[in-house]
């Protein structure tokens, strides 16, 4: 089963690609767009519904500061109906939290100790400036190079960020590990696994 996935950036892509993997069985990624935004997936949903009419769609953002996924959902497509094949997933709040899930592995990745990573990663209102934090006070120096800004630099990231935790992503992070401390990761990989059981998602991709 081809699947398109459409994503906010490479890190999204990297961890929307790795769900996809996990769960096999002749699924695979033929196309992958967005990596622009939240706000370029949202202009582009109706485009996006077009193609899950005929083929799978995993289109996967952040909440962000958003009440709930179904809010953020509902708001996106108005009054529009999506399409069954289009699973519509939100990470609360951000990719970063589903990363910090997988306690065990982030922590032989970065050198953060293993009790200094938060329990309930979807509970923090910044995943992303905790991942930081975490890595400018107790990571490996190598890791602290390719994810934390320059001292003299305005970035809130290294340069090599997303290189970096896409390589984490690819070689050692473990959904399975992660899911049961995150709720909407969890929720991703169900649907997943649905779409290759049946070649379409729950309705509208709310549930």
């Amino acid at each position: 089963m081809d699947v398109y996935v459409a994503v906010e950036d490479a890190l999204s892509e990297a961890v929307a690609q790795r769900l996809i993997e996990d769960e096999n069985q002749g699924m695979t990624v033929s196309v992958s767009v967005g990596r622009r935004g939240n706000s370029y997936l949202k202009q582009n949903l109706s485009s996006y519904a077009v193609i899950a009419r005929t083929i799978p769609l995993l289109l996967l953002t952040d909440l962000d500061r958003g009440a709930c996924p179904a809010e953020l959902i509902n708001e996106w497509r108005g009054k529009r109906s999506l399409p069954r094949r289009m699973l519509f997933r939100v990470a609360v709040r951000e990719i970063e939290a589903w990363l910090l899930a997988d306690r065990e592995g982030f922590a032989g990745f970065s050198g953060v100790p293993l009790h200094r990573i938060p329990e309930q990663p979807e509970l923090l209102d910044d995943p992303k400036e905790t991942l930081l934090n975490l890595v400018r006070r107790y990571g490996k120096r190598t890791v602290k190079e390719d994810i934390l800004p320059q001292r003299t630099s305005t970035a809130r990231v290294g340069l090599a960020y997303n290189q970096a935790l896409c390589g984490f992503v690819r070689q050692s992070w473990s959904p399975e590990r992660a899911a049961p401390v995150a709720e909407s990761l969890r929720r991703a990989r169900q649907r997943i696994h649905e779409l290759r059981l049946t070649g379409c998602g729950p309705c509208e991709g709310l549930s």
